[in-house]
C-alpha cells in the first residue's frame, strides 16, 4: 500500500502538472486579448501600475467549502503581470510582487518567491509587452496528495476486513494439513500405513505422495531389519551352543590328548562363528545398498582379479585349479557391493568343489552388459534348488560343505541394487554348476 500510494501521489503530481501547465498558458493567453488592447490606449505611463485585488479571509477546507460568490480562498496561489517592452509594471494582481514573477523570456519556469515555489508562464503580445502568469506549486502537491489519499483510503479502511478473510481462508486452506500433521505426530511408529492423498489441498499432495514413499521404503528396512535379526539369532544360537560345550569339554578334560581335542574343535567353532558374523555383517551391508546412491566407475575385471588373488590360497589348500579370463571392461556402482559379489561367488565354487577340481573366472563384453561367469567341475546344484539357493541360510543337504547359506543370498541383493542379474546353469566345459552374471556396462 506504501507503493500504491507513492505511485499514486506521482502519478496525481504529473497529472497535475501537465493540467495547470495548460491552464497557465491559458489564462496568459486570455489575460493578453482582455488587456493589451485597452493598455495601447493608454496616452501616458501611469507611474503606478493597474492592480487588481482578489478575494481575501479565512477559509478552511475542501471543494466547495473555499469557493464563495465573490471570489475563491485560492486567489492568493494565482498572480499576474504585465510590462512594458521599457521594463515597466503596467498591471498585476494583488497577489505578485513588484518585482518580476520570473526572467522576461518566453516560456515556463519554476521560481522561488518570498520562500515558496511558483511556477510561471511568459507571453509577449505583437506590441511588445510582456505577460505572465504564475501559480504556488502548493495547489498541484495538494492535489497529488487528494488523489493518493482518495486511492489509498479505502485500501486502509478495508485492512481488517483483508486481514480477517485472509486469517479465515489459510485457516480453512490448511486446515487438512493440520489434521495430516497431527495424524502423523500420533502415529505409532510400528504402523506404517500410507496416507490419503485425496484427503489433503492439491498443492500437499505431491508431499504426501513424497512421505508415503518414505513410509514404504521405511516398512521394507524395518521388515528386512526384523527377519534378519531372526534369522541371524536362529542361526548363531546353534553354533554358540556348540562353542560352549566345546569350551566346557576343554576345561574339564582330564587328559591332554581330550583337551588337545576340545581345544582344536574349539577353535573350529570359533572359525565357523566368526565367518558366519561375517557374512550376516555382509549380508546386512548388501541390503543397505538400496539404490546406491554414491555410484563409481570402476574396472570389473581388476575388481575380479583382486579378489580371486584373495582366494587363491583357499584353492591351494584344495589343490584347486583356479583359472581367470578376464577382458576389460568398466561398470558403475558401489566398489565395496561389487567386491561382495564377486568375492562370495568365487568362493562358494571353490568350497564346493572338491579337492583337485577346476574353477574357471571370465569377465566379458559381448555388448551393453558386462558378463562375470563362474564355472567349477563340481557337483553343481539340481534344477529344482536353483530358485531356493539363493534364500538365506537356505543349505542344500549332502553338500559334504560346512556353511551359512548366505553366499548366493548376498550376491542377489548387490546385483538387485546395481539392475544386474544371475542364471545358474549346468557348465558345458567342466560339468558342474556354472554362474553367469550380467551387469550393465559403464560409459
Amino acid at each position: 500500500m506504501a507503493v500504491a500510494g507513492w505511485v499514486s501521489y506521482r502519478a496525481g503530481l504529473q497529472e497535475a502538472g501537465e493540467m495547470f501547465d495548460a491552464r497557465l498558458v491559458q489564462s496568459t493567453r486570455v489575460l493578453v486579448s482582455l488587456v493589451d488592447a485597452p493598455l495601447s490606449e493608454l496616452n501616458d505611463y501611469p507611474g503606478e501600475p493597474i492592480v487588481l485585488r482578489g478575494w481575501h479571509g479565512q477559509a478552511q477546507g475542501v471543494g466547495e467549502e473555499l469557493a464563495f460568490k465573490d471570489g475563491h480562498a485560492y486567489e492568493n496561489k494565482l498572480a499576474f503581470q504585465v510590462w512594458d517592452a521599457r521594463g515597466r509594471l503596467l498591471l498585476r494582481s494583488d497577489s505578485a510582487p513588484l518585482t518580476p514573477l520570473a526572467e522576461r523570456v518566453p516560456g515556463y519556469a519554476d521560481v522561488v518567491i518570498d520562500g515558496a515555489r511558483w511556477r510561471t508562464f511568459t507571453l509577449r503580445s505583437r506590441e511588445g509587452r510582456w505577460f505572465q502568469s504564475a501559480e504556488s506549486t502548493d495547489i498541484r502537491q495538494e492535489l497529488a496528495t487528494d488523489i493518493a489519499g482518495g486511492t489509498l483510503t479505502p485500501l486502509v479502511l478495508s485492512l481488517p476486513l483483508m486481514a480477517l478473510v485472509i486469517w479465515w481462508s489459510v485457516a480453512l486452506a490448511t486446515r487438512s494439513l493440520r489434521r495430516l500433521s497431527h495424524e502423523i505426530g500420533q502415529r505409532d511408529p510400528e504402523r506404517l500405513a500410507l496416507l490419503d492423498p485425496d484427503q489433503v489441498p492439491r498443492e500437499a499432495q505431491g508431499l504426501v505422495r513424497a512421505l508415503n514413499s518414505l513410509l514404504q521404503r521405511l516398512d521394507v528396512a524395518l521388515v528386512r531389519e526384523r527377519r534378519f535379526v531372526a534369522d541371524a539369532a536362529h542361526e548363531l544360537r546353534t553354533p554358540i551352543s556348540a562353542l560352549k560345550v566345546h569350551a566346557d569339554n576343554a576345561r574339564l578334560a582330564q587328559d591332554a590328548g581330550d583337551r588337545d581335542d576340545s581345544q582344536r574343535l574349539l577353535a573350529d567353532s570359533v572359525a565357523r562363528v566368526e565367518r558366519l558374523i561375517a557374512q550376516l555383517l555382509s549380508l546386512s551391508r548388501a541390503e543397505n545398498v538400496g539404490g546406491v546412491r554414491h555410484r563409481t566407475r570402476l574396472s570389473l575385471d581388476a575388481l575380479v582379479r583382486t579378489e580371486v588373488d584373495e582366494l587363491r590360497p583357499l584353492a591351494m589348500q584344495k589343490q584347486q585349479s583356479l583359472r581367470v579370463d578376464l577382458d576389460p571392461v568398466q561398470v558403475s556402482g558401489d566398489e565395496f557391493a561389487l567386491g561382495l559379489l564377486v568375492r562370495n561367488l568365487v568362493e562358494n565354487a571353490v568350497r564346493y568343489t572338491p579337492a583337485g577340481g577346476t574353477i574357471e573366472v571370465r569377465v566379458s563384453h559381448p555388448g551393453a552388459h558386462a558378463v562375470l561367469q563362474v564355472d567349477d567341475s563340481g557337483p553343481g546344484i539340481p534344477e529344482v534348488d536353483r530358485e531356493r539357493v539363493f534364500d538365506p541360510f537356505y543349505r542344500r543337504l549332502g553338500s559334504g560343505e560346512e556353511g551359512s547359506g548366505l553366499g548366493l543370498a548376498i550376491a542377489r541383493e548387490v546385483l538387485v541394487a546395481h539392475l544386474g542379474t544371475i542364471r545358474l546353469d549346468r557348465s558345458s566345459r567342466l560339468g558342474g554348476l556354472s554362474l553367469h552374471v550380467a551387469l550393465p556396462a559403464g560409459d
